[in-house]
């Protein structure tokens, strides 16, 4: 018998099927593969540039930081190399449970070294405030921030305008909030990122997807964002 769900993509540590990349034809939600994807080619391709400076935390590892006790923490953050890296992203989810494939609700949270701060965004704001806080607790050490300087801001940035967009929010904003970080762009994630931008970009991964899956994945360095 076929396999009713084939394998799409395997693309370093992702392994994408056909059932995750039909989430990105809306109203889907998308999952954590999906993320764990986009988390891993801005950091091996779009932005390899700036892999020395950046760190990208998979959603499965972001929410192990949240449950695990710290000293099993030890040998998943310390290959990382967190203390060498300015930015830190996490995709923070929901779920009660240690699994991060169910809950309701993505959003994002960016250490940024120069200023000592933990900033979260939210794309329904308020929403994941109190879980965001609980990983920042948990993190710190990994990231060797002094803690008694360390703030947590909860970001204005742009908001969902439906039930279903938020971990497309997470993707799109991590991806914009590197180009501020690491290209000097200048134009700021309130002003680039809105629900067509969104809306796009969903596009834009569901190709970028098909396109690695049809090509030797080692030569490809084409971008999430259009135009390139």
């Amino acid at each position: 018998m076929a396999d009713e769900d084939p394998i799409v993509l395997s693309f370093g540590d992702s392994l994408l099927r056909k059932s995750d990349l039909d989430l990105l034809s809306a109203p889907n939600w998308i999952n954590d593969r999906i993320i764990g994807f986009c988390f891993e080619y801005f950091e091996r391709e779009q932005f390899n540039h700036s892999a020395d400076r950046i760190s990208l935390i998979s959603p499965s590892v972001a929410q192990f930081v949240r449950f695990a006790p710290v000293e099993d923490l030890i040998m998943v953050l310390e290959p990382l190399h967190l203390p060498s890296k300015q930015y830190v992203f996490l995709p923070i989810n929901d779920n009660p449970d240690t699994d991060c494939v169910g809950g309701t609700h993505w959003s994002l949270l960016v250490y940024v070294r120069s200023k000592q701060e933990f900033q979260h965004f939210d794309a329904f704001r308020g929403s994941n405030q109190s879980i965001a806080r609980k990983v920042v607790d948990k993190l710190q050490p990994f990231v060797q921030a002094p803690r008694s300087k360390l703030r947590f801001i909860e970001m204005e940035c742009p908001q969902q305008e439906n039930s279903y967009d938020c971990g497309m929010y997470v993707i799109v904003m991590t991806e914009h909030l590197i180009k501020e970080f690491c290209e000097c762009f200048s134009v700021g994630v309130n002003e680039a990122v809105n629900q067509e931008t969104v809306r796009q970009k969903r596009k834009h991964i569901h190709d970028l997807i098909l396109e690695l899956s049809s090509t030797d994945v080692n030569s490809v360095h084409h971008h999430l964002s259009p135009g390139h």
